[in-house]
């Protein structure tokens, strides 16, 4: 099972290409096959990304508790 299905809104998510992170954010919402994800950036800019977009995704990046979005 991939990573990218197990995701839940409010997860904390970093996504790199090539060893360089791209993305940060908190997951807003998943389809229900959760191969699609929308993310929601330190800005409030949200984007959506997809399993085959080849990104690697880490959940559980360090947050800022106030916000609660990642740190940049």
């Amino acid at each position: 099972m991939s990573i990218w299905t197990s995701l839940e809104p409010g997860d904390v998510v970093t996504l790199s290409l090539q060893g360089y992170e791209h993305h940060r954010g908190t997951v807003d919402d998943r389809t229900a096959d959760g191969r699609t994800i929308w993310v929601i950036d330190r800005l409030e800019g949200r984007r959506l990304f997809h399993i085959d977009d080849g990104y690697d995704l880490r959940v559980g990046a360090t947050t800022d508790a106030a916000a609660g979005l990642p740190v940049t």
